[in-house]
Order: C-alpha cells, then structure tokens, then sequence
C-alpha cells in the first residue's frame, strides 16, 4: 500500500469514528435531559412554575365556557373592565416579587 493510502485511510477511520462519538455523546445528552425533564421535583423548583399554572387554570376555564352559547364574553368600547383580569407578576410568584 502506498503512503496515500494509508492516509486516506486514517482519514476516514478518524472521521467514521468521530462521526460515531459524537453521535453517541449527543443520545446521552438527549437522554440525560429527558431524565431531568421528567423528574417532578425539577419541575416544581422552574421559577415561572406558578404563572405556567395560572395559564392552564385559565385555559380550563376557558375551555368550559368554549361550547357554553348562552354566554357572552365580549365587551362594549369603553368597556376596559376585562383589564382588571389580566394576570400580574403579584398573582402567580410567591411572596408577590419578581425573580
């Protein structure tokens, strides 16, 4: 075999198996951070846990009211009463200060 090609040789295998390395080190990443994703104890400690909360509180209110026709939820222009409901940093973050 001449020089070249056992160059090209090394070549390849160096770039096979860098390939396959970081292939494998990016499905351990992966898993490590699904593991970290499902551990409940992470989940309660995120620091917008209470606003996330309040947003699907609000949804499942919502929802209820979605296939209700007998109500009515819109309002008249000078009507500005629906922005007494939108939510405040106060309502959702404990102690009622911002992060």
């Amino acid at each position: 075999m001449s020089f070249a090609t056992r160059a090209a040789d090394l070549a390849h295998k160096t770039v096979v198996s860098s390939f396959i390395g970081l292939f494998c080190y990016q499905a351990w990443q992966l898993g490590y951070q699904m593991r970290i994703g499902t551990d409940e104890v992470k989940k309660r400690e995120h620091p917008q846990a209470g606003f996330i909360q309040m947003l699907r509180d609000k949804y499942d209110e919502e929802y209820e009211k979605y296939f209700d026709t007998g109500h009515r939820d819109w309002y008249d222009k000078d009507d500005d009463s629906y922005l007494k409901k939108v939510p405040r940093p106060q309502d959702y973050q404990p102690g009622g200060k911002r992060n």
